[in-house]
């Protein structure tokens, strides 16, 4: 699917960011469209940025099925270093997140995550 730039895709007059967002992401854009969209059109600082993302789950799986797409044979702590880096996320937070990520999709070798912060119980 061809989708068009967040610099052709403005909010709506009066639309807040969460709209906006929500919006971006029943579209079927991934969590970083979002990011740069809201960089663009809102100049949104990177702290208040995440607070509003952390509401798009469905966006944020979005881009890492298509982190894991692009680089199948990454490990998880890549992933989640590549996560962490992307979305401004801890690196515990993105490790979290590439683990609830659709195991389907992910190769047995990426699951060489030290237990950390309570995901230990995520890895059995």
């Amino acid at each position: 699917m061809n989708l068009p730039s967040y610099k052709l895709l403005p909010p709506a007059k009066g639309e807040s960011n969460v709209a906006y967002c929500r919006r971006l992401e029943a579209a079927g854009h991934d969590e970083l469209f979002l990011r740069k969209a809201l960089a663009f059109h809102f100049q949104l600082p990177q702290d208040d940025m995440k607070h509003c993302l952390d509401q798009f789950p469905e966006a944020r799986l979005r881009h890492i099925d298509t982190l894991t797409k692009l680089h199948p044979a990454r490990s998880a702590y890549a992933l989640a270093d590549k996560l962490a880096v992307n979305l401004g996320l801890s690196l515990s937070e993105a490790k979290d997140w590439a683990l609830a990520h659709d195991s389907s999709t992910l190769s047995p070798q990426q699951y060489r995550l030290t237990p950390t912060h309570g995901t230990a119980a995520k890895l059995q």
